[in-house]
């Protein structure tokens, strides 16, 4: 498990997200790796989540990792962005 220190404010797919429950904007963030199996247990896939608990009620959503070609930059970029909250 990855997690990466800090407060931050998170946008997937360039919209910002929100906590559902208390509309809390600031998360803490780790990595969660699981295993999916099939029916028939032969095929086993390695998932990699990112998993953010909002830091006012710690509820917990969890996104996979995508990339989308970006038009400006001509690359490859997460569908993820981490803003990171510093509080003073």
């Amino acid at each position: 498990m990855v997690r990466r220190r800090g407060t931050y404010q998170i946008a997937i797919r360039d919209k910002q997200l929100i906590c559902l429950f208390c509309q809390h904007n600031e998360f803490q963030h780790r990595e969660v790796y699981m295993e999916r199996v099939t029916l028939d247990e032969d095929e086993k896939e390695q998932l990699t989540l990112q998993s953010f608990t909002c830091t006012s009620c710690g509820d917990i959503r969890m996104f996979q990792e995508k990339n989308r070609f970006d038009q400006t930059s001509q690359k490859h970029v997460s569908i993820i962005e981490y803003i990171e909250v510093i509080k003073e």
